[in-house]
């Protein structure tokens, strides 16, 4: 008889259950949306402690802010309370102990209590936070979903190839869940950091994609005046 095969955890389910202790990794200036890949160089002997031990388990761990720059230089500095949690996707150990890993955000959780330290990182207590829809639901907000699609197209038109733009207006133009395309969006276009953690805060899915709207629409706005949206 064949053993039955048993699949492994979603990364939601993952997550649901590393809430009892959930990892962290505080970067200031960090915001890792749902949906979305960010790359990270690990050197610090703690973090690399926390990756290893996520490789060896569920591979879950949350990203949470600073409340200011100075705490990167602080050892339990203090954090802002909604982070993103992400899935390890890819990791790369060095000869020295170092790691290249590239994360997956997950979902928007909510960091409590934090937990007596056994580990040289840090584990919180935590909580996944839901989108909050529109009486209507998703397709209340097809309008401004299409609008957005419109100013990603002429992002595209605007910036060279290489930069990602048309990708990502042909990834936009597919999907259809307004809070994934919110996310991705703002994961590409949203490069003020402050912006970026007021994006991951808002559970209000009409109102984030307000703001991602208005975000892009300045950006369209520079390009079309010949000016660097950096500047």
């Amino acid at each position: 008889m064949c053993a039955e095969r048993i699949a492994p955890p979603t990364p939601r389910a993952a997550l649901e259950k590393a809430c009892a202790a959930l990892k962290v990794f505080p970067l200031h200036g960090v915001a890792v949306l749902p949906g979305t890949p960010t790359p990270f160089h690990v050197f610090e002997p703690r973090y690399r402690a926390l990756v290893e031990d996520a490789l060896r388990g569920d591979r879950v761990l949350a990203v949470p802010g600073l409340v200011s720059k100075e705490g990167a230089h602080q050892l339990h500095p203090p954090l802002l309370p909604v982070a993103g949690a992400c899935l390890i996707e890819k990791d790369e150990r060095y000869e020295d102990g170092r790691f290249d890993i590239v994360v997956r955000g997950i979902a928007r959780v909510r960091l409590h209590e934090e937990l007596a330290a056994v580990h040289p990182y840090r584990e919180f207590r935590a909580e996944i936070l839901e989108d909050v829809w529109p009486a209507g639901g998703p397709d209340r907000l097809q309008p401004e979903l299409e609008s957005l699609r419109q100013l990603v197209y002429q992002l595209a038109q605007r910036l060279p190839s290489e930069s990602g733009a048309p990708a990502l207006a042909e990834a936009v133009a597919q999907m259809r869940d307004p809070s994934q395309i919110a996310d991705l969006v703002a994961a590409a276009a949203v490069s003020e950091p402050e912006a970026r953690q007021k994006v991951l805060e808002q559970l209000d899915v009409a109102r984030r994609l307000e703001m991602v709207l208005e975000e892009v629409a300045g950006v369209v706005l520079v390009l079309s005046k010949g000016q660097n949206p950096r500047a």
